[in-house]
């Protein structure tokens, strides 16, 4: 699969767009993911994709190729040889490729019917991967003809290969251990006689000798091969070796013939299909392409953008993919950039250092990659058109050679633009007008954006040209951007602002880097009273604004505190109804229990009555019945009431395991269940549950035990709702204060039974809310953790379940 062709953007300037977009060396580092150098090459050869179509499915090769490594068993492509060459020489009528090459072209077509084997489980999940995999064919019977006659370990062909082969090697086997022995023999008698230089027998020209003293050598019969540097050591095949030696040669020969046999043998078979194994390897070539990109994307966390046909860039918390990679793991300042489709053209002011060529590159370089095939470094809520072409003026380009200014290669630069930018164009100029007179440079750039701005071309400029900002604020289709200053410490903070100007702050850095006071109130007076009260009201609104941010950013917070409490407040008053409604209904239950429960002593009264007769001490008894009866009534109906029934005094010191008494505090019946040890408490049972209670919240109870227990609801209350709220704000804390604070925060709301509380850190360095993510995972009653919802404060706000 051939990678699709650049439009509208020839070679050479697509390059010099790469260059200044330093595009190629986010190519770069992709080259590092790459297995096989024909995915690099396709990296070099990556089109600049102008079609919706392309753009959107080379973004979803990619999304499903991330999401194949992250959530399935490993992908199947994890080695990958380069077989071009050797294909070529197979090519070959008569040519034989050696045991390496073979090897390695079958391990590409075991892994390229591996691939596919593993796409087609998925290929409902993966589609375009499928797509991709369909192609691939089976060479199975060729694999395992070469796995058959080649040790994919040693690279030698298997003594197996052949049954001729197999009868060479034992012969050969034969005739070395013949030799071994005569040699073994003659190098102990020559030894014994110090004819010997050296104690080995040495293998010459493939024959086996023996190393000779020079003034011995006619005391060896046989033929000499070799002598040494020196000349004090011959080797000399002895006579009886040579006739062994000449057997094994012919048989060495007879191998080497046999190997070849089957080497063209297996070569053949790959001629026959050459056109299905090229294919495959391109395929497998095209799956390294797209995990280089997939593991770039899950390494920078890149998504992909929203593509729209309305002209719009909006780009929401991106980041440029070289800064991230400069500082792994470090907070980069995200870009947060919107270009509407009536905004044309953005003009960004601000100080030297504060961000402006980043936020330009930035933007060229997500629209760049995302028109490559490649996901992105921002927010999935991003979204951005499709440019025909784009142009990028950036940079120092003065040139010796050609003999030109800095000035002059800009204005070159803006010529080719303007020749050729339309409404289907990104225009990218950073500095306009710079390096001439700041007057007629002025009046160049507000002209040459006119234009930009007439054809309907999306340009994104910077510059520190006070006329730009008057123009940007006075031309409809034209606004104004800025890099924020931190008034107070007069730092860069890296983070754009969309509609307002920004100052230079030229002579705010220079008095706080010491020059002298008189000197900049020189300065002043030379800029003159009403470019000074530009600049002042340009600083008044920065000013302004950041005080505004300020206060918007507390009102969102104590908006998002409100909404939560009503919710938690709302939650609870509807947990409670729901409790309520049961309690009356259990109590209701248990009420006509008792009450069927009276009426039958009433007729165990009447009938003891009748049966005796109304003797007086039946009436006494009845009566007795009866009173106990309207007693236990009356006492559940103190209970039901929320009143106190009737108790006994004070004076517990003589309770024993067994007794029944009323805890107040709970109203609530409960049964000793130890003696009273004088330490001021005692151990309770209500119902299935054990308390120590301090001893002045108990009294004896007259009410019998079963009515307790089958009238009176347990709930322990420890904390009032009202004096916990569902909250913290830990703004302005260090890390360890904030974790003291926290740790008996939630104590204190798992007491009052909050099962979900926010942590309001702010978002700030981070410093917080790592350290606190890092407390919480530790700690035994959260059950879980989550940043806030966009309305909940984003991640300046943790949202904490409690377990």
């Amino acid at each position: 699969m051939t990678p699709p062709k650049m439009k509208n953007i020839p070679a050479p300037a697509l390059a010099d767009l790469y260059k200044l977009l330093e595009f190629d060396k986010i190519l770069a580092h992709l080259k590092q993911f790459c297995l096989s150098d024909l995915a690099r090459e396709r990296l070099d050869a990556i089109g600049f994709l102008v079609e919706k179509n392309q753009i959107a499915t080379a973004l979803q090769e990619v999304s499903e190729q991330r999401a194949l490594l992250e959530q399935d068993p490993p992908f199947p492509l994890q080695q990958l040889y380069d077989i071009r060459d050797y294909l070529e020489v197979a090519a070959v009528a008569g040519n034989h490729l050696g045991c390496a090459a073979l090897v390695e072209i079958a391990h590409n077509l075991n892994c390229s019917r591996l691939v596919r084997l593993y796409l087609e489980k998925r290929r409902e999940a993966y589609p375009h991967l499928w797509a991709h995999a369909q192609p691939i064919m089976n060479f199975k019977t060729l694999e395992q003809e070469i796995a058959a006659k080649i040790d994919f370990q040693t690279l030698e062909v298997k003594d197996s290969a052949s049954p001729k082969l197999n009868q060479i090697r034992r012969e050969i086997a034969r005739s070395e251990q013949e030799i071994r022995r005569v040699l073994d023999h003659l190098f102990k008698l020559y030894a014994q006689k110090g004819y010997l230089q050296e104690e080995l027998v040495t293998l010459k020209d493939g024959r086996l000798v023996l190393p000779v003293k020079w003034e011995d050598k006619g005391k060896v019969k046989g033929l000499v091969h070799d002598h040494s540097a020196s000349g004090s050591t011959f080797f000399i095949e002895p006579f009886e070796a040579v006739e062994i030696n000449n057997e094994i040669r012919r048989l060495r020969g007879e191998e080497a013939l046999e190997i070849e046999r089957i080497l063209r043998e297996l070569t053949a078979a790959l001629r026959e299909n050459l056109d299905g194994i090229s294919q495959n390897f391109k395929v497998l070539a095209h799956f390294d392409f797209l995990q280089a990109k997939a593991r770039f994307s899950k390494l920078l966390n890149c998504g992909s953008p929203a593509l729209n046909e309305k002209n719009v860039i909006h780009l929401a918390q991106a980041s440029h993919p070289l800064l991230l990679l400069r500082k792994p793991g470090a907070q980069v300042v995200p870009l947060d950039l919107r270009m509407d489709e009536g905004v044309k053209t953005l003009v960004i002011t601000g100080p030297n250092a504060g961000g402006k060529t980043v936020a330009l590159k930035t933007a060229g370089l997500l629209a760049l990659m995302t028109q490559s095939g490649l996901p992105i470094p921002a927010n999935a809520d991003s979204t951005l058109p499709i440019f025909k072409k784009m142009f990028v003026d950036i940079g120092d380009f003065q040139s010796i050679e050609q003999d030109l200014s800095t000035f002059s290669s800009h204005l070159n630069r803006i010529r080719t633009i303007l020749e050729n930018a339309d409404a289907e164009s990104l225009v990218l100029i950073d500095e306009i007008g710079v390096g001439t007179d700041p007057d007629e440079g002025s009046a160049l750039a507000v002209a040459v954006l006119e234009e930009l701005t007439r054809r309907g071309a999306k340009a994104i400029v910077t510059t520190h040209h006070g006329a730009l900002k008057e123009f940007a604020f006075n031309t409809p289709g034209v606004e104004n951007g800025s890099m924020e200053f931190e008034m107070e410490t007069l730092r860069p903070t890296y983070r754009f602002r969309m509609g307002a100007p920004g100052s230079s702050y030229a002579l705010e850095i220079a008095q706080r880097l010491g020059l002298p006071h008189q000197l900049l109130a020189r300065s002043r007076e030379l800029i003159g009273s009403e470019k000074g009260n530009l600049e002042r009201l340009i600083l008044d609104l920065e000013r302004k604004v950041q005080e505004s941010e300020k206060l918007s950013q507390k009102l969102d917070l104590e908006k998002i505190r409100l909404e939560g409490l009503s919710n938690l407040y709302k939650e609870r008053h509807d947990a409670i109804k729901k409790e309520e409604k049961t309690l009356k209904e259990k109590a209701l239950r248990e009420s006509e229990q008792i009450l069927r429960q009276a009426n039958a002593a009433v007729e165990k009264a009447i009938k003891e009555i009748r049966e005796r007769q109304a003797e007086h001490a039946a009436i006494t008894d009845a009566k007795q019945l009866i009173e106990e009866a309207k007693a236990n009534v009356a006492a559940v109906i103190q209970i039901l009431d929320g009143e106190q029934p009737p108790v006994e005094s004070a004076g517990l010191s003589h309770l024993q395991a067994g007794d029944e008494v009323f805890w107040h505090k709970q109203k609530t019946y409960g049964q000793v269940v130890e003696d009273y040890d004088g330490s001021g408490k005692v151990l309770i049972q209500v119902n299935n549950l054990k308390f120590r209670v301090p001893i002045d919240e108990l009294s004896e109870s007259k009410v019998s035990p079963q009515a307790a227990k089958s009238t009176t609801p347990v709930a322990v209350q420890t904390a009032a709702k009202s004096d916990v709220l569902p909250e913290i704000n830990l703004l302005g804390c260090t890390l360890d204060e904030a974790i003291s604070k926290t740790d008996k925060f939630l104590d204190d709301a798992l007491l009052a039974g909050w099962n979900q509380v926010r942590i309001i850190h702010g978002k700030s360095t981070g410093v917080l809310r790592k350290g606190l993510a890092e407390f919480l995972d530790k700690h035994p009653r959260v059950k879980s953790k989550k940043m806030g919802a966009w309305n909940e404060g984003d991640f300046g706000v943790t949202v904490v379940e409690l377990d």
